[in-house]
């Protein structure tokens, strides 16, 4: 984390105009990632039969409803974070089960759409040229990693982000909840955000991230070239 800072403080200083651009342009990319990715959750639980995160204004783009302060710090020094969950009763839900898994599922599928749609523009841009484009292109890169980087994030199975839920509901239908005392659940959470705080998986986080950034990228390249 500290090595990154001294990266931006060394970018402020040399390249004050460029840097402040790439700040405005990773604020945008992670609110749009970020939000969206939320609104997935409320909007799908909304269709399920479940309006309280509606009634909560969460399906709102002000990012004061979705932001969570460290989880958007994380983001912008280590590429990995989250917002504040979405408020969801599963009572609500027409089939339990199997809406549970959708509305866990839609924040991911989200993020995933953004990832490949800013891919596509990325390698279709090319195309292009201009002055302007090289800004294009880097608003791009920076808008599909930051979306690959909470799709894969959110896949990890721990709780609270969306993998657990998925894995609690495909393979044990809800019964790690009730395993999981709260106390034990607010364990997990420290220890998961001390690993995420310390980059103990920065290194593996990255390549599977570039692994799948460059593979849509060749194939985008393959179909338009």
């Amino acid at each position: 984390m500290f090595r990154n800072l001294s990266t931006w403080i060394y970018s402020l200083r040399s390249d004050p105009l460029g840097t402040l651009i790439e700040i405005a342009m990773m604020v945008v990319a992670l609110l749009l990632s970020l939000i969206l990715h939320e609104i997935g959750h409320g909007y799908v639980a909304l269709k399920c039969g479940d309006p309280t995160a509606k009634w909560m204004g969460r399906l709102s783009l002000d990012p004061r409803k979705h932001l969570d302060p460290i989880g958007t710090v994380c983001m912008f020094l280590l590429g990995i974070g989250w917002a504040r969950p979405v408020p969801i009763n599963p009572n609500n839900f027409r089939k339990w089960n199997r809406d549970t898994i959708l509305v866990s599922f839609a924040g991911i599928f989200v993020n995933l759409v953004l990832f490949l749609l800013s891919t596509f523009l990325y390698v279709a841009s090319f195309r292009a040229s201009g002055a302007v484009i090289g800004y294009v292109r880097q608003f791009l890169v920076i808008l599909l990693s930051y979306n690959i980087s909470l799709a894969v994030f959110n896949l990890v199975p721990v709780p609270p982000l969306d993998g657990y839920r998925l894995v609690n509901q495909i393979f044990f239908r809800g019964q790690l909840d009730r395993q999981l005392n709260p106390r034990t659940m607010q364990m997990i959470h420290f220890v998961f955000l001390f690993v995420c705080l310390s980059g103990i998986l920065s290194n593996t986080f990255s390549q599977v991230c570039s692994f799948c950034m460059n593979g849509v990228a060749q194939l985008f390249f393959r179909m338009l070239y």
